[in-house]
């Protein structure tokens, strides 16, 4: 091998040398970038839960007994005249309204039966509200699994959003919700005969809003998703969750701050 060859060859090398750093700087950068965005959505997501708990805690704890208090001294008072008791009834439906509708906002902010009986109970309860004011058939079947309070949290708002979405958009009778372990972790699966729609998952305008808090969540309990849908043909959601809590951190933090 002559200079020049020697010469070609050095080069040749260094180029692949400089070429190989930059790919492997680029995948580095990647793999930060993708942990700065996990990490981002975590925080979020977490920050939400707590306000949610919060305003959920002080609904019920704070603001309903002096609705209560109020009721209980309204009709406490000795009326005599027709017009005034005619009043008072009138006030007394309407505190009735505003506590339940509390109640509602309470229960969608954060239910108690998740915090205190787990995820099955609560998305039982979530179907019975839900069942009260739309026709769509809703049947549930969920093995007792090992689940963080972290991931039944978010499994419960990805089935809530699908179970809203379902009744907004799919145009569904029945909806069918399976929830079992397996091998690899546990698996989650939602069946409806609605009217479906056209999924591409690389595109951004396929994913709306709910797909990508549906997405997001997923990601932050280390699980994936797979959606099968087409017009007229309904659709399909799967989601693998791992059965140990894998979050950015690997901590078992509680969204609820509880």
């Amino acid at each position: 091998m002559d200079a020049k060859e020697a010469g070609f060859y050095a080069a040749f090398l260094i180029l692949g040398v400089i070429i190989t750093y930059f790919i492997v700087s680029i995948i580095r950068q990647q793999r930060r970038s993708l942990q700065l965005y996990k990490q981002s959505i975590y925080t979020e997501i977490t920050t939400l839960e707590r306000e949610r708990a919060r305003m959920a805690a002080d609904l019920h704890d704070e603001v309903g007994p002096v609705l209560s208090a109020v009721k209980l001294r309204l009709n406490s008072m000795d009326l005599t005249d027709a017009e005034d008791r005619k009043e008072l009834v009138r006030t007394n439906e309407q505190i009735d309204n505003l506590m339940r509708r509390m109640r509602e906002i309470s229960f969608d902010l954060m239910p108690n039966s998740l915090l205190r009986k787990g995820l099955p109970e609560a998305i039982s309860e979530f179907i019975e509200y839900c069942s009260k004011s739309s026709p769509l058939t809703i049947r549930s079947q969920f093995e007792k699994l090992p689940l963080s309070r972290n991931q039944s949290i978010n499994l419960y708002r990805i089935l809530q959003e699908i179970i809203h979405n379902t009744i907004k958009h799919a145009q569904a009778t029945d909806l069918k919700i399976e929830m079992r372990q397996e091998k690899k972790g546990i698996m989650l699966l939602t069946q409806d005969n609605g009217i479906g729609f056209n999924y591409d998952p690389r595109s951004g305008d396929s994913k709306g809003m709910g797909l990508r808090n549906l997405l997001s969540r997923t990601e932050i309990i280390g699980g994936k998703m797979y959606v099968e849908s087409k017009k007229g043909k309904g659709t399909t959601f799967t989601f693998e969750i791992p059965i140990k809590d894998n979050e950015v951190n690997n901590t078992d933090t509680d969204p609820a701050g509880r």
